[in-house]
């Protein structure tokens, strides 16, 4: 594999929005200290951005993709699963696409497309199409919608209208067929074994996280998030400025590189949170 990546395929990677939206958000990756002591990246990837759709209104795009540890292009494929997916949803709402759709034909032919790029780039750098194994979490948020899509482990937490310092788990970590084992979106039925959903609800913030933090946010016994761990943050966030948060970006960094999450998980960590209240 080649070392020097194109800068389209670094992870994290940012799109700054226009000033009109209400959004607030940031996100971050982190390598873990396994990556950490022998110097290797990060395998995750994350990206989100505000768009409008045909009538005016917002839509949050937001991403997370964790590599297979054992892939040697995990970091790739992450990368490229979370620029192409925003990348398309963009052109698909630029040409009048409709968020129903986007839950059903459009989530499919992306899946292909994805499989499609990795395959050329496996045979590009001589690798298997395995060798970029990655989870993938997305959240595409209207006004009054929301759609959910999950492979893999790691977890996306919510809080809908009229739910303050309230987070649900809309979905769970995915086991794989054997024990310490997840599905990836590399997988040749990936299109069959994903969780997805479109909910007529508005939601208010939202994180989305990989596994490396899942142990810390979640709450096995009850099967939900642990809401004490995001309303600090989302409190923090609610009174700044519209719109892409560096300085939140860099206080998830920091936080999701401190010791006192290091001491808890050795593992690469992302995470990316959003409000609109």
């Amino acid at each position: 594999m080649k070392d020097n990546m194109d800068s389209k395929f670094q992870s994290p990677f940012i799109t700054h929005p226009s000033s009109f939206i209400l959004w607030k958000y940031g996100y971050s990756s982190v390598a873990g200290t396994f990556h950490s002591r022998s110097s290797l990246p990060s395998q995750d990837a994350c990206g989100a951005s505000v768009i409008l759709d045909s009538a005016g209104n917002e839509v949050l795009i937001a991403t997370v993709s964790d590599g297979a540890g054992s892939a040697v292009g995990g970091r790739i494929g992450s990368a490229i699963a979370c620029l192409h997916f925003i990348e398309e949803v963009k052109a698909y709402y630029a040409c009048g696409g409709d968020l129903g759709q986007l839950a059903n034909g459009f989530i499919e032919n992306w899946i292909y497309e994805y499989q499609q790029i990795i395959s050329f780039k496996s045979r590009e750098d001589g690798l298997s199409v395995q060798d970029y194994a990655c989870t993938f979490l997305t959240a595409v948020l209207e006004r009054d919608r929301a759609f959910y899509f999950q492979i893999g482990d790691g977890a996306i937490a919510v809080s809908e209208r009229g739910e303050v310092d309230q987070y649900s788990c809309i979905c769970w970590p995915q086991r794989g067929e054997y024990a310490n084992t997840t599905n990836f979106l590399t997988d040749r039925d990936a299109a069959e074994k994903n969780y997805r959903e479109l909910k007529s609800v508005t939601v208010d913030e939202i994180a989305l996280f990989t596994d490396g933090i899942q142990n810390l946010v979640l709450d096995y016994r009850t099967r939900s998030a642990h809401s004490p761990f995001f309303s600090p943050i989302f409190n923090w966030l609610r009174p700044h400025r519209s719109g892409y948060s560096q300085e939140l970006a860099d206080s998830l960094a920091a936080y999701l590189d401190s010791e006192k999450v290091n001491s808890r998980t050795d593992d690469d960590k992302t995470l990316v949170m959003a409000t609109r209240r």
